[in-house]
């Protein structure tokens, strides 16, 4: 499982650069914005590959594995492909951050934008956004204890204002494993 995270997270990227590069040499070669408008695009309609909740989820299943007693080559987390995340609860804004080059880095916020406090029980919309269970009900007017997926279909996300995100919300298991683990040796 470890070994396809890892392919996932290859493709995932190689196609995110391969599209931004793409994008830029059409709008050289033609002399227009198109690309760029077509980024902003998708980057609105949440198909943006870099920002997805999946590739979050699965940057926090790599810091959960790296300090478990998993049987895998000696340095294959370390100084493989997955040496690039990192999760900072300590500051003000905690963060997990993908580093794809030295050049360009990815911050995924981990601060619930309804309480503004680090996500606890984080749930993530379909539409991409990050929350915190109690926040994502109450934005839903739904009980926690009905959940998330129970919110009427023309509920809204808090931030996006997309209708409908919530039918498909996900549980983020491995960040929230990954938060409680750091939260106990901070």
């Amino acid at each position: 499982m470890v070994q396809q995270g890892r392919l996932l997270i290859n493709y995932v990227t190689m196609n995110a650069i391969a599209i931004r590069k793409i994008l830029k040499k059409y709008d050289k070669v033609h002399g227009s914005v198109s690309g760029r408008d077509f980024r902003s695009k998708m980057q609105t309609e949440h198909t943006e590959l870099l920002q997805s909740p999946w590739l979050i989820e699965l940057g926090a299943f790599h810091l959960n594995c790296d300090s478990s007693d998993i049987d895998e080559p000696a340095g294959f987390f370390k100084n493989g492909f997955f040496k690039n995340f990192s999760c900072d609860l300590t500051t003000t804004q905690p963060v997990t951050t993908m580093a794809i080059s030295e050049t360009m880095k990815y911050d995924y916020s981990l601060t619930c934008p309804i309480c503004l406090d680090t996500i606890f029980n984080p749930y993530a919309l379909s539409c991409g956004h990050l929350f915190y269970k109690g926040c994502s009900c109450g934005a839903a007017s739904v009980y926690i204890f009905q959940g998330v997926r129970s919110a009427p279909p023309e509920a809204k996300c808090p931030v996006c204002r997309e209708v409908g995100v919530f039918a498909h919300a996900m549980h983020m298991n491995e960040l929230d494993l990954l938060i409680k683990t750091k939260d106990l040796l901070a």
